[in-house]
């Protein structure tokens, strides 16, 4: 059963499937202008050119732009009654789909050519007149209110489901490690001295840790100008500390044994809420992308500079390092300095380029003005 049954009033969101057949419309109107920026130079795709490409290639490219094309004119056909329910991000999405089909005409299923028919008036001008139709149409008022309608239900559908996705795996986490498998394990680690044994990056922290207490029973004996503890009161005092840092060292290794079982446990579940809410992450995704879209081009630009500067920028070495000794700590594995070095050394570099190369790939295409304000913040 979908997430989207447990509370009625939420399924008028997906009541005509708006959102699904905008953002799959969306997808392949993204697709086709890639397909002409990679291979035809940024202008419109002709099948009749024949590219510095194998024919396989060629052929496997001119098949997904067909079936970008098909699915972009199924979305248009599906869109269009429901065109004045439409707004901001929404909006701007369905004029990017109409403005890329509107480049190629299809008949009876064929490659597609291109349509050099232009307008007699400025579509700027065709604009004004369209919208001023829309807004004397009598249905206009019923119209926007069956658009706020489905606006507002699927923000309370990406709301609920952006809860789940956070609190399902926290909670599963938190209590499947206090119900089952804390008191399985204390159950089971008696009779498997396996399950308890310290790891051995644990041992030798706890025999630093008493030649530390050793040295700090001599440093106070001297201090308090005493003699020295004599060879069986030290011996007593070292073992009776080595059994408590033993027994520290066992605690420690079996309570990351059990955060690694509670983080698979809740691992599940987040898997589970993505398989039952799968309708309701596509809502969520056209939520996400208004919100981020609907930002000015200063605000979205700040973002991207935020996010850079921290995981890609000069000082995220020590933020990684942090997080990585964190996680390892967590897990109950020692945190190898040789390790962390080499994530640091490669894997920001790999974000910076998947970054910016989103950047130039779809960003440069859907908000050119954001890369502009971007450059001129970032200082070129």
């Amino acid at each position: 059963m979908a997430l989207t049954d447990w509370i009625g009033s939420f399924g008028r969101a997906q009541a005509r499937d708006l959102s699904l057949y905008l953002e799959r419309a969306y997808e392949a109107a993204l697709l086709i202008q890639s397909i002409e920026l990679e291979y035809y130079n940024d202008r419109p795709v002709r099948p009749d050119l024949e590219l510095a490409i194998p024919k396989a290639t060629q052929n496997q490219v001119l098949r997904r732009f067909r079936a970008a094309l098909e699915v972009a004119r199924e979305g248009l056909r599906e869109l269009e009654p429901f065109r004045q329910e439409l707004a901001g991000q929404e909006l701007r999405q369905l004029q990017l789909i109409e403005s890329v089909y509107a480049r190629y005409k299809v008949q009876r299923r064929t490659l597609p050519e291109l349509s050099r028919t232009q307008p007699v008036l400025p579509r700027s001008l065709l604009g004004v007149v369209d919208q001023v139709r829309r807004q004397l149409d009598p249905e206009a008022e019923a119209s926007l209110v069956a658009g706020f309608r489905r606006r507002r239900d699927s923000t309370l559908v990406s709301l609920r489901i952006l809860l789940l996705l956070v609190l399902v795996p926290v909670l599963v986490q938190q209590l499947s490690r206090s119900y089952l498998i804390a008191p399985l394990l204390d159950r089971v680690e008696p009779a498997a001295e396996i399950a308890r044994a310290p790891r051995p990056h644990l041992q030798k922290q706890a025999i630093e840790a008493l030649g530390r207490y050793r040295a700090e029973l001599e440093f106070q004996a001297l201090l308090a100008g005493e003699p020295p503890p004599t060879t069986e009161q030290l011996q007593q005092k070292l073992t009776e500390k080595a059994h408590e840092l033993n027994d520290e060292a066992a605690t420690e290794s079996s309570s990351a044994l059990k955060n690694v079982l509670a983080d698979g446990a809740g691992l599940i579940g987040f898997v589970i809420v993505c398989l039952l809410g799968r309708q309701d992450i596509q809502v969520l995704r056209g939520f996400i992308d208004e919100v981020v879209y609907g930002l000015s081009d200063s605000a979205k630009a700040f973002a991207i500079i935020l996010f850079t500067d921290i995981f890609v920028g000069f000082h995220s070495p020590e933020g990684w390092t942090v997080l990585l000794d964190g996680v390892a700590h967590h897990l109950g594995f020692p945190a190898q300095e040789n390790f962390i070095m080499l994530f640091i050394a490669t894997f920001p570099v790999v974000l910076a380029t998947i970054f910016k190369f989103w950047i130039f790939r779809y960003l440069n295409r859907s908000s050119p003005s954001t890369v502009a304000t971007l450059r001129g913040m970032d200082g070129g």
